[in-house]
């Protein structure tokens, strides 16, 4: 919703209420609706019905028809401080999620619910047709007006706002106070509209030009008002002078409050300088084509941001090689989260997840992923042809990559250590093969590295003593021999440092297991032990079996027992098996099966779960696609869905000497077995460390300091990402992790009987429910999380203490309140679905020794450094920069939240700290522009 449209107050400066206040607005809403959709839709999308779903959620439905029912979700959640309203339109499963502020004074609910209505009725009927959106708004206020004299989106909202306040103005059964202040209220908003000149009776040519375009606004505007807006558009849509005594005198209080209120957004807000060319625009701030936005033009960008990360590591390399070390700002992984980026950070990320999925696009629709122009200050619409289209990975690859190249970037691994003089370094590891770079960090480094390892089949065991992985259950024997050891049991040691050392040298789990069950050795950890503790050892040993059986069964058909980030990074071939198991039927599950489908015309898919896909796929444009092409219903037949328990992968060989995989499923009441040629894993992720910080962790917990973590919220609750601490040496460093990993909370730090995630992972489904098609650690979610990082991060740098909190548990404003009022359900609501889930690839396995008394393991040899080939001059795709106060559309907050930046001219030293850039435009930018007002 178009904040600027109100007068009061501040909506930097709403109160922070507290307790319970969501529902009550919930319920106050719930009642206000109907007569709010009446009067704003009067009959067009049919009628309204209220009720709550069975976790007390509330929704109302508009239509009769089934294949056309819209339904609307309402909660009222904690938003930043200049947002009081937000809505996600998913005309997918045609789903609208309108979530409003906490803050929201009950006396403004009315108007936001109006124009919400109005908006993304206009977005459904408009998605209907398969047209775009109208990129930029004619109702803003100016002499200015767009190229196309076209209604977008958000101007329908506005006109809904000034409909319903025409009918408030009418309604009889008002009060007279009542109605005069809804007549106010809307001669307010033609301020804001461009509906009327605003500018001084002496200034001719200017109060002209205003007037010229007001009458062009009105003329058109004058087809979708009701009647009731008609006749007070003829009274009030004219310049102060000619205004009634009365409406005049109201309308310079509501000027004079406008005035009041903007001065106090900007000083709660903090404006700052920006310099920082908007990816996926042109040197106008106008869109990139679709052209320069496909395959060809992600080719270019990938070649540049090589070009650009060989620069970085030279400049790097020569100043380590005069006995330098460089002192930098540290930022690890990419991704989504780069809307977050500091072009000051040196970027160290390897090009992955999108740049080597070979899928057709993120699952998400360019509607879905409207608000990406909001956040990362890209147009997901510029990308399709259909705004219920998937966004293509092409341009996902454009964007990341013009972001990444807007400062210093290594396309590489980096991991984070302590350096000689106690404080961090960074190891770079260059992908181009180069020497290993390090640099010393400067303030806190960020890790954004992504999705987190997946679950090993019959590996996981959740609840009490539960024990998701073959690390995770390693850290917990260790745990157990330094018991042993502090009790004085002789050998306790050697096995603990023994153990260690494996799991450090990437030694196999049948190198590890082996020993560990041989003797008294099981015995000996064992003793003693009852309750949790004894189900939680024995879960230990579960987890090591089971990840020994994978790693045999890959070691029997090598490339056809994977896990699921394989296919999803394209590291396999689809044609080594033409028929697939995926275990896990989730979101990763069905875009590997798409894959798999697309890639090889031969291969059948067997998607095998405990239940059914969740229905959060449905609400998702890339799963009922997929039914459509390959289901049994509809498709081709080669896609067909099970349900089964799913534990360790059973290997069968055949009577051809073919290694398979044997699986015992039911498709309704019948029983099937099937050997397949190939097994997918795709059962959820792990929750540990993330690898740029582990080694931290070691070598910190080697000196027996202590590794902790918090949450980090901005001061209006929104999730930051998690805050590492490690404690040694009577210092304290810090790591702020970022990202999809983010939402992945490490068990060795945040143990999960505290149930943390449990909360976190409620507070991300509260805010992206399933019907928004998108869940937290997604595309669009963290990009919006980064922004938001970003302003929090530049706002205490600039000394705001409160900028960014650390908390020990999720906000109380983020937990659901029991509804107030007990509403039954009219119609039957979608089931809630769990989010969908938030990579690391196998060391390569050495043997070690079991050890003695007397020895243990040797750390492995650092591997020897290649010299990288000197790389050719390369120039870089053209896009421009977009001048101060040039916003490309929707990109306001983007900007906003990207700190003080400058854009690296060509051939600037990278240790400078400035980005490294595409040539400027020789065409200066043009004037401000609209946004699309979401």
């Amino acid at each position: 919703m178009d904040q600027s449209t109100y007068p009061w107050p501040a909506p930097g400066t709403l109160p922070p209420y507290r307790e319970g206040r969501g529902e009550r607005l919930v319920s106050a809403a719930a009642q206000q609706m109907g007569p709010v959709a009446a009067s704003v839709l009067r009959g067009r999308l049919g009628p309204l019905r209220a009720g709550r779903d069975k976790d007390g959620r509330q929704f109302f439905t508009l239509g009769d028809d089934p294949d056309r029912l819209a339904t609307i979700w309402l909660d009222a959640i904690p938003l930043e401080a200049e947002r009081i309203v937000d809505t996600a339109t998913n005309t997918t499963s045609q789903n609208y999620i309108v979530r409003i502020s906490d803050r929201l004074p009950e006396s403004m609910l009315d108007r936001v619910l109006a124009h919400e209505l109005g908006e993304l009725t206009a977005v459904r009927e408009r998605a209907a047709d398969g047209l775009p959106p109208v990129r930029e708004d004619l109702l803003r206020a100016g002499p200015e007006l767009p190229a196309e004299l076209e209604l977008s989106s958000a101007d329908m909202g506005r006109i809904a706002e000034l409909d319903w306040l025409a009918a408030r103005y009418s309604d009889a059964s008002l009060s007279g106070e009542e109605q005069a202040f809804a007549r106010a209220e809307f001669s307010a908003l033609l301020d804001s509209y461009g509906l009327r000149p605003t500018v001084a009776l002496d200034d001719q040519a200017a109060r002209f030009a205003q007037q010229k375009a007001a009458d062009l606004r009105g003329l058109i505007t004058n087809d979708h008002v009701s009647s009731a807006s008609e006749q007070l558009l003829e009274d009030l849509a004219r310049p102060i002078e000619q205004l009634s005594p009365a409406d005049a005198s109201a309308l310079q209080a509501s000027r004079e409050a406008a005035l009041r209120a903007q001065r106090q957004i900007e000083a709660f807000v903090g404006r700052r300088e920006v310099t920082m060319a908007l990816p996926g625009y042109d040197q106008n701030g106008l869109p990139l084509p679709r052209d320069a936005l496909g395959d060809e033009a992600a080719g270019q960008w990938k070649t540049w941001r090589e070009h650009a990360s060989g620069q970085a590591a030279h400049t790097l390399g020569e100043q380590t090689a005069a006995g330098e070390t460089p002192l930098r700002r540290v930022r690890i992984g990419g991704g989504a989260s780069l809307s977050g980026r500091d072009s000051g950070e040196l970027l160290i990320d390897d090009p992955g997840r999108w740049h080597l999925d070979p899928g057709a696009g993120i699952v998400q629709s360019a509607d879905q992923d409207r608000d990406l122009a909001h956040w990362m200050g890209v147009d997901p619409y510029a990308a399709v042809t259909d705004p219920r289209h998937r966004v293509p990975i092409e341009a996902v690859r454009v964007w990341e990559d013009q972001l990444a190249t807007q400062g210093d970037v290594v396309n590489g691994h980096g991991r984070l250590r302590l350096g000689p003089d106690g404080g961090l370094r960074a190891e770079i590891h260059p992908a181009s093969g180069a020497v290993p770079l390090e640099v010393a960090c400067d303030g806190i480094p960020v890790v954004a590295t992504g999705l987190t390892p997946e679950l090993v089949p019959g590996a996981a065991s959740r609840g009490v003593g539960g024990v998701e992985s073959r690390a995770e259950a390693v850290r917990l024997l260790g745990d157990r021999f330094r018991e042993l050891e502090r009790q004085g049991v002789p050998g306790a040691a050697e096995w603990r440092l023994w153990l260690t050392g494996a799991e450090r040298g990437g030694a196999g789990t049948r190198n590890v297991l082996g020993p560990l069950e041989a003797g008294p050795v099981k015995d000996l950890l064992r003793e003693g032990l009852d309750g949790d503790d004894a189900k939680r050892l024995e879960n230990c040993f579960t987890a090591l079996e089971a990840t020994r059986t994978w790693e045999d069964a890959r070691a029997q058909a090598p490339g056809r027992a994977l896990m699921g980030d394989e296919v999803a990074e394209n590291r396999f071939d689809p044609n080594d098996a033409d028929h697939w198991i995926i275990a896990g039927p989730g979101g990763t599950g069905a875009a590997n099966a798409e894959i798999i489908l697309r890639e090889n015309p031969r291969a059948r898919v067997t998607l095998i779960g405990r239940s059914d896909p969740p229905a959060a796929l449905r609400h998702q444009v890339q799963f009922g696609a997929m039914k459509e092409l390959y289901g049994q219903e509809k498709g081709d037949g080669r896609l067909e869905f099970g349900n089964a328990d799913v534990g360790a992968i059973e290997p069968v060989v055949g009577e051809d000497g073919r290694t398979r995989f044997r699986m015992t499923y039911k498709v309704g009441t019948e029983t099937r077995t099937v050997d397949a040629d190939g097994y997918v894993a795709c059962l959820g992720r792990t929750n540990p460390l993330p690898a740029a910080v582990q080694g931290l962790a070691d070598q910190v917990r080697d000196r027996g300091g202590q590794v902790s973590g918090s949450l980090l919220f901005d001061r209006d609750d929104q999730y930051l990402g998690y805050r590492l601490g490690f404690a040694v040496d009577g210092t304290e460093h810090h790591v702020d992790v970022d990202g999809a990993a983010s939402w992945q909370l490490p068990r060795e730090v945040f143990p999960p009987e505290k149930g943390l995630l449990r909360e976190l992972n409620q507070m991300g489904l509260r805010a992206l429910p399933s019907e928004t098609g998108n869940a937290a650690p997604g595309f669009a979610p963290i990009a919006r999380q980064s922004a938001l990082r970003a302003r929090a991060v530049a706002q205490e740098r600039d000394g705001d203490t409160g900028a960014v909190r650390e908390l020990s548990s999720v906000p109380d404003r983020w937990k659901r309140s029991k509804p107030a009022r007990a509403a039954s359900a009219e119609v039957a609501a979608p089931a809630v679905a769990a989010p969908a889930e938030p990579a690391v690839e196998a060391a390569a396995e050495r043997t070690v020794e079991v050890p003695t008394t007397e020895r243990t393991v040797q750390a492995a040899a650092p591997e020897p450094a290649v010299e990288a080939a000197p790389e050719p001059a390369v120039e870089a795709p053209v896009t421009g920069r977009t001048a101060p106060g040039r916003g490309a559309p929707g990109s306001e907050f983007w900007t906003l939240g990207a700190g003080r930046v400058r854009v690296r001219p060509p051939g600037a030293a990278p240790g400078s700290g400035r980005g490294a850039q595409p040539p400027p435009p020789e065409a200066g930018p043009r004037g401000p522009g609209a946004g699309l007002g979401d």
